[in-house]
């Protein structure tokens, strides 16, 4: 019996140690070919670094992804043509060590400042003028995030699809975000565009919210910018890179909202919607 066993434990050490010996043997053979050679020597010249996103005070302000060249993938997709080919190198995106993507213990407060984006937000309780500005976004071509109540998505459904449907952001806006809340508007919303929500919306911190919205995976946001009764002299004044301006569904708003936008275009700033600002 002890014979036996030792005959097994000897053949299995020498399988272990055969596929060890194979694999360290493949390994030596790829490090020294000349292809392999070839795609680390311009990996090590080519790509850039990722820019770590900025933390202070439980605020966030998203970094930059980098991207570098896949050395195994682009091994094996050259091996087969049998040389270096600069035009078959396979790229992997670097994300920042701190990354949004697993980050909902702060404040989003902006987006990276060395993007030329801003983004604007419509905070809306009820749906009074959401057509007048919906038109001029659409006119202008302008996509937008709309921020909107339980009532807004409860009675004006049709009107929350076509802001879908022309490709504004819809998100829940709510003063606690209770959990139950977030859960019935996000299946609604996934029942509409088949999205989830993305966001909550806040102009103060709070803990509770901030907590609430975490345990559903949805990102805080403080706006940047909330405008008063003359929003276009508040965009004009403080007007940067990166900046969350929220605006509320008024007539101040209706008013000013198309200066707005050619102000922002002729400074050389693109508009776009919440996840595309916050993109690293």
């Amino acid at each position: 019996m002890f014979k036996k066993v030792t005959s097994i434990l000897g053949t299995f050490t020498l399988i272990c140690f055969s596929f060890y010996y194979t694999d360290s043997a493949i390994d030596l053979v790829r490090k020294t070919d000349p292809i392999m050679k070839e795609i680390i020597d311009y990996s090590n010249n080519y790509g850039s670094t990722s820019v770590e996103s900025t933390l202070v005070n439980n605020n966030i302000i998203p970094g930059l992804k980098g991207t570098a060249v896949d050395i195994d993938a682009s091994y094996n997709s050259m091996k087969r043509l049998g040389k270096f080919d600069k035009s078959l190198l396979v790229f992997e995106e670097v994300l920042p060590t701190v990354s949004l993507s697993n980050n909902y213990d702060n404040y989003i407060i902006s987006g990276n400042k060395e993007k030329n984006n801003v983004s604007l937000l419509f905070t809306a309780f009820d749906s009074s003028y959401i057509e007048e500005i919906t038109n001029i976004l659409n006119n202008k071509n302008v996509k937008a995030t709309f921020f909107i109540s339980s009532n807004f998505f409860d009675n004006s459904t049709d009107l929350v699809k076509t802001l879908l449907v022309s490709g504004h952001e819809i998100e829940l806006l709510d003063d606690n975000y209770d959990i139950s809340k977030i859960k019935k508007y996000n299946t609604i919303k996934k029942s509409f565009s088949k999205d989830s929500l993305s966001y909550c919306y806040t102009t103060i911190k709070k803990e509770n919210l901030l907590e609430s919205c975490k345990s559903q995976k949805l990102h805080t946001i403080i706006p940047s910018m909330t405008t008063t009764n003359f929003p276009y002299s508040d965009i004009k004044n403080s007007l940067e890179n990166g900046l969350i301006i929220s605006l509320p569904n008024n007539k101040n708003t209706v008013r000013e909202l198309s200066a707005i936008i050619n102000y922002i275009r002729q400074k050389g700033k693109n508009i776009t919607i919440l996840e595309k600002l916050l993109e690293e």
